[in-house]
């Protein structure tokens, strides 16, 4: 316990640093660098690190795309994607005698799925202003982190039927429940504040617009967006399972790699990407 809510506390004050600093390329950084540490960690679960030149081109791969959102480089996303997978089944090819088609595939699937998720949160960033982009980025953790709160605590205390226990033993389906609404509750709360902040501060820094939020739409994605939290959480449950491992990684006493922290975000990234275009959340005044 005391593990997990030391891990939460860094990975709050990250979030703040990347929220102070959020409409500069230092956020491009640090999203370049989570992709890298993911990437690699889940091609070391699956033991696909042995292939040292398929491992080192899925990383910078995946670190280079993060930088291909804006302006004329836009137009490199798709072409970059093809390339990859272009070389990937080159590489199938010159190396099928100790490689299997499988690894292939688990290599280039988790790639793109960790590359394009964080794509997915840049890229509201620069087709919106700062303001805006901070609220979605809130909203995708939020609906992540607020899900895995709530049923780590009502699992905990309350838990009593086991949601899927040959995937993963702890969670529960009271766990479930109570991780969609501390989920909806978090971002109705945060969501308010934030057009509440956005009303008393303006201007102020990255608040310089009066915002309108629609606590409606909120309420309404809200719990679709955990429970596509949940289901990265399962997925990479499933993974680990597979592989005889209990985390990605070490680099969050409590928490395991980065993998372990930001699996229930690669699902709900996409769909908040979609959300912002069609149904959006919130609108300037």
């Amino acid at each position: 316990m005391k593990q997990r809510l030391t891990s939460a506390a860094i990975g709050l004050a990250v979030l703040a640093v990347v929220l102070y600093f959020f409409d500069t390329l230092l956020v491009n950084l640090l999203a370049a660098l989570i992709c890298a540490l993911a990437v690699m960690e889940l091609l070391h679960a699956a033991g696909l690190t042995r292939y040292r030149t398929l491992t080192a081109v899925s990383i910078a791969f995946s670190a280079f795309l993060i930088f291909v959102n804006a302006g004329p480089l836009l137009e490199l996303f798709a072409p970059c994607c093809c390339l990859y997978a272009v070389f990937c089944f080159c590489y199938l090819l010159a190396h099928h005698d100790r490689m299997d088609a499988r690894d292939l595939s688990y290599s280039l699937m988790m790639t793109l799925l960790v590359t394009v998720s964080f794509y997915c949160l840049v890229t509201i960033r620069d087709r919106s202003s700062a303001q805006l982009g901070v609220f979605y980025l809130v909203m995708v953790f939020g609906s992540a982190w607020w899900s895995d709160a709530g049923g780590y605590f009502v699992g905990t205390f309350f838990g009593k039927h086991k949601l899927c226990p040959a995937i993963s033993p702890k969670k529960t389906v009271e766990g479930l429940v109570g991780g969609v609404v501390n989920a909806i509750l978090g971002n109705l709360l945060v969501a308010f504040l934030f057009q509440e902040i956005s009303s008393t501060l303006m201007p102020l820094g990255y608040f310089d617009q009066l915002v309108q939020v629609d606590l409606m739409r909120v309420l309404l994605v809200t719990p679709a967006l955990s429970l596509l939290g949940v289901l990265g959480d399962l997925s990479a449950s499933v993974i680990k399972r597979q592989n005889g491992i209990k985390d990605f990684g070490n680099i969050m006493p409590g928490h395991g790699g980065v993998m372990d922290r930001f699996d229930s975000v690669l699902f709900v990234s996409p769909v908040m990407f979609l959300i912002f275009k069609f149904f959006p959340l919130i609108s300037v005044i």
